[in-house]
């Protein structure tokens, strides 16, 4: 067999994938599990770390320049890669097509961030961003090297890897950041640490994925995976509108140090929700792609993927809103002291959040995108008029309506994006029923825990009414047959990850 039939069907064929999905899965969401708990580690104190070395004001400064720059960053992958997981056939001349085209928008995207540099600066009044600025044009161009790696890679379900990559990523980056921070450079210690990573991100795919472009440019060989890409693309630009029109509100009419605040409260929840939520999704793209045309498999493992993430984000999210003054004391100090309130606001908004995102997934793994982006577009008009409103009453006014957009789009979000898929509304809500019930009542524990012990110093306090609630979260659990059945699904996963 030639070399470049080998690189072929490494990374191409997928026939082999489907011989035990369930195993490969399960293995593969370990890894990036893995993997994300050790990111989850190395930036909580990183997190502890450079908010005790730099300014609200640093952070808020840093924020500034991202609200805009993510803005114009979502064309540079314009759904390629999910277009890649989610097709069953793709060619070397398609791939390699894709990634030249990655390639170019990386670099237009890079000059439109550039000349966006005195615009910013006009618009905040802050001529800091500037540099800031032309740093991250070089970071984002850069970061297209790799995109179509990391695609044909979650393609491949190569987790294992990937989790690799990402662990020594994690780490260096957030060394150079924290030295950077101890040195005294301030918000340049976080400019510093995301441009590191982007680098040692393409470096290290570039060795782990040994596929490599030809000097190809068909473009109707991609059309259709050009048509599925804008759809998600254009949810992804909305949605990403929406979701950072509260930053550039806070940050033109509040200041840097609100938005530094206020955004690192947000980043600071988001943490391990996003930890718990990546390696799922991570997971779940390429599966439920393979599964797309069996629709009885397909609603099988969407059932089990919303349940373990119900299962685990929302007693989590709970008690982050518990002790929300303990942990903002603990991980940031007690400079930080004022946004625990805006902390906990965030919680309640973040709790249905983690599931009700699942529906998207839904969306993109049968091919629906143009769905997806109207739904995208409705999300953002909503949600941006939300946050207009509530810009009156300040930082607090836009956690409040974050609260009523998120829960007030939440039943319209479950009919549009589940017509006429395999999943249907009640599939959904009896997967998410029980750990939200006991979620809940497990955090009532965690709350008279801490009214009762509430002169405990705070580590001691979160560890003891973090168990309790725990205990009483896992102890509801077989309360009746169906509930034991349900959490022996849990327990399944571990019999599957040490092949018994």
């Amino acid at each position: 067999m030639t070399e470049a039939r080998k690189v072929y069907r490494r990374w191409f064929e997928t026939g082999h994938l489907t011989g035990n999905l369930k195993k490969r899965s399960v293995k593969g969401g370990v890894n990036t599990v893995f993997a994300q708990f050790f990111s989850f580690g190395t930036q909580m104190i990183s997190t502890a770390v450079m908010a005790r070395l730099v300014s609200p004001e640093g952070f808020g400064v840093v924020a500034m320049v991202t609200a805009i720059t993510g803005f114009v960053v979502i064309f540079k992958d314009l759904g390629f890669s999910s277009a890649v997981i989610q097709n069953k056939f793709v060619t070397q001349k398609q791939i390699s097509t894709l990634f030249w085209l990655n390639i170019m928008f990386s670099f237009v995207i890079s000059l439109i961030i550039l000349a966006l540099a005195p615009v910013m600066v006009s618009f905040y009044g802050e001529p800091r961003l500037f540099n800031i600025t032309l740093a991250f044009a070089f970071s984002i161009s850069f970061g297209g090297l790799s995109l179509q790696h990391n695609a044909l890679m979650k393609r491949q379900m190569k987790f294992k890897q990937l989790s690799s990559v990402r662990m020594l990523n994690a780490a260096t980056s957030v060394l150079i950041g924290v030295a950077l921070a101890w040195m005294g450079f301030d918000y340049w210690a976080i400019v510093g640490a995301t441009i590191a990573q982007t680098v040692l991100n393409v470096i290290q795919l570039w060795t782990v994925c040994n596929w490599r472009p030809n000097f190809v440019f068909d473009v109707a060989r991609v059309r259709h995976l050009v048509r599925f890409g804008a759809g998600v693309t254009g949810f992804d630009l909305v949605n990403y509108f929406s979701r950072n029109a509260d930053n550039v509100l806070i940050g033109r009419f509040i200041g840097a140090t609100g938005l530094g605040l206020y955004s690192k409260s947000y980043q600071l929840l988001m943490l391990p929700i996003t930890q718990l939520r990546g390696p799922l999704t991570t997971v779940a793209l390429p599966a439920l792609s393979t599964l797309q045309r069996d629709p009885k498999k397909y609603a099988e493992f969407y059932r089990r993927y919303v349940f373990i993430l119900a299962f685990f984000s929302m007693p989590l999210v709970a008690y982050l809103a518990v002790f929300s003054e303990e942990v903002i004391l603990l991980v940031l100090g007690e400079a930080w002291i004022d946004v625990a309130y805006i902390f906990q606001l965030l919680a309640y908004a973040s709790f249905i959040q983690p599931v009700a995102g699942s529906t998207g997934l839904v969306m993109i793994t049968t091919g629906q995108t143009k769905r997806y982006f109207i739904w995208g577009v409705i999300s953002a008009i909503v949600t941006v008029l939300g946050y207009l409103v509530g810009i009156n009453w300040g930082i607090t006014g836009i956690a409040v309506s974050y609260i009523v957009v998120n829960y007030t789009l939440l039943f319209p979000a479950l009919h549009w994006s589940l017509k006429g898929s395999p999943v249907s509304i009640y599939m959904f809500l009896a997967e998410i029923q029980y750990p939200l019930l006991f979620s809940i009542i497990s955090a009532a524990a965690c709350w008279s825990t801490k009214n009762f012990f509430g002169n405990w110093p705070d580590l001691l306090l979160v560890v003891v009414g973090c168990s309790i609630g725990s205990l009483v979260y896992l102890s509801l659990w077989f309360i009746s047959k169906h509930t034991q059945n349900k959490f022996k699904g849990v327990m399944e996963i571990k019999s599957l990850i040490f092949n018994k």
